[in-house]
């Protein structure tokens, strides 16, 4: 019977992908929903009355928290980074291929960045397990998906770094086909790891990184539907080269028009900008600022050619300025020796 089941499973996952982790999404919640006591049995695992959570005082476990945070980030840096090169060198290649770059960004802005923290975590308000009653703190418990008395104080649900790491998961699809499981294991493995890390550190519920990576998960298999399957044409990686060679191209064409547009300022602009500065000047007149620092400062500016002689020339002007305002203060604080 199990292995008929398992057959239906693979063969419904084969044909609705989307649905599969839309619907495993939905078994998760309504499990903890029905059995709330799941958390509180799986973090009691890790608490000691008296205590705490011990375990987060382990600095390996803190290690791993931090390389799985900086390692998952970097991975979505990197690779908006990417983009933004090419958007820079329209005319030169891009670094990766356009359709993995973008897939990769979307789903960390769309997951991560979007719904995790910026709905979930900002609108339920759950206690975190280490400040619920149950485990030595003040504030009750509160089931996954309720939005608790505490709304906009506490950071629970969901799990954030969860969310993160769980965006690596999909990297094993873009290796070679015999690499693919291994690696998903592999993943799968450190994602759960650093996930249950934080169930350890009593920063959150079992509830929290599960329904985080099923979130992560099913967005990440609808992106790859819409980039891959659903709109392939549209995402492939010769219209996207394009569109971002003419994208770069506008971008240069503004970033120089406005560059031209600096150096061909009207005098009366300059003029304005003159009485501007002195204006300025007579409020820093007012300020213990210190003249040798404002001067050092402008003099540095100056050092660009195109500005040096304009630049110096309000340093010098600036600095006697801010110097006799400075004298005339301190001959009035000072006390007359006699």
């Amino acid at each position: 019977m199990f292995k008929e089941v398992c057959a239906l499973f693979c063969v419904f996952y084969r044909d609705n992908r989307v649905l599969t982790f839309v619907y495993l999404t939905f078994l998760i919640s309504a499990v903890f929903i029905i059995a709330p006591s799941i958390d509180l049995a799986v973090s009691r695992l890790f608490y000691v009355p008296g205590e705490g959570f011990p375990l987060a005082r382990v600095a390996l476990l803190q290690d791993l928290r931090n390389a799985g945070s900086y390692v998952s980030v970097a991975v979505g840096i990197v690779l908006g980074v990417v983009l933004l090169l090419k958007l820079l060198n329209p005319m030169r290649p891009s670094l990766f291929a356009p359709r993995f770059s973008l897939y990769f960004v979307m789903l960390y802005l769309l997951g991560p960045a979007l719904l995790v923290n910026g709905v979930l975590k900002n609108f339920w308000g759950r206690p975190r397990p280490k400040n619920v009653d149950e485990f030595g703190g003040q504030l009750p418990f509160v089931d996954a998906w309720s939005f608790g008395e505490h709304i906009f104080s506490h950071r629970s649900f969901v799990s954030g770094e969860a969310a993160t790491i769980a965006c690596l998961i999909p990297l094993a699809l873009y290796l070679p086909r015999p690499w693919r499981r291994q690696v998903l294991v592999l993943l799968g493995l450190v994602a759960a790891a650093v996930s249950m890390n934080r169930v350890a550190a009593g920063a959150h519920f079992l509830s929290d990184i599960t329904i985080s990576t099923a979130l992560v998960l099913t967005l990440a298999v609808g992106l790859r539907r819409a980039f891959y399957v659903a709109y392939a044409e549209t995402f492939s990686n010769e219209r996207l080269e394009s569109e971002l060679t003419r994208i770069g191209l506008a971008w240069r064409a503004q970033r120089t028009a406005f560059a031209r547009a600096l150096f061909t300022l009207p005098a009366g602009a300059l003029r304005g900008a003159v009485r501007g500065l002195g204006i300025a000047t007579d409020w820093l007149g007012t300020q213990s600022v210190p003249v040798g620092a404002l001067s050092s400062t402008l003099g540095t500016i100056a050092s660009f050619a195109w500005l040096g002689p304009f630049l110096n020339g309000i340093a010098t002007s600036l600095s006697s300025a801010i110097s006799g305002t400075m004298v005339r203060l301190l001959s009035q604080d000072t006390p007359t020796r006699s």
